[in-house]
């Protein structure tokens, strides 16, 4: 295990979330073998910010931020992005799954511990139908 941290920019970047999915970011990340960190867009949004990503070409998320709230706006959920060998991989499917198998075994592990009590499940954008959004994880 490599023991991997959160940069100082990815410490920026998370700040605002819930408490509980910053800590389980946390503590995936320092059991994990791949590092990850998270883009400047990928903690807590604004309306505004949501909006913003929502007319970015190429589309990034389906959510307006006005009519239709993203878990981002809320805290509430997290985008991350892997580093593979030439920086950040957006594309990476393998390590995206590896590290969702991580966070959802964690989740599991903080839920028997009494974390996350306002929450009932976690959500990998990769297990989405519709559109996959392999950096998203979100709680409910």
């Amino acid at each position: 295990m490599a023991d991997f941290k959160l940069s100082k920019n990815s410490k920026k970047n998370i700040k605002g979330i819930n408490k509980d999915l910053e800590k389980l970011v946390v503590r995936v990340l320092a059991k994990s073998d791949i590092d990850f960190g998270i883009p400047s867009s990928g903690g807590i949004r604004t309306a505004q910010e949501q909006n913003n990503l929502f007319h970015q070409r190429p589309k990034v998320s389906w959510l307006d931020g006005f009519k239709k709230i993203s878990y981002h706006q809320s805290g509430n959920a997290v985008d991350i992005f892997v580093y593979d060998e030439h920086g950040a991989c957006w594309d990476c499917i393998g390590k995206y799954k590896t590290i969702a198998d991580l966070m959802k075994k964690e989740f599991i592990l903080m839920k028997e511990e009494g974390l996350f009590k306002d929450h009932e499940s976690f959500e990998w954008g990769g297990d989405w139908r519709r559109f996959k959004d392999l950096p998203h994880f979100q709680v409910r």
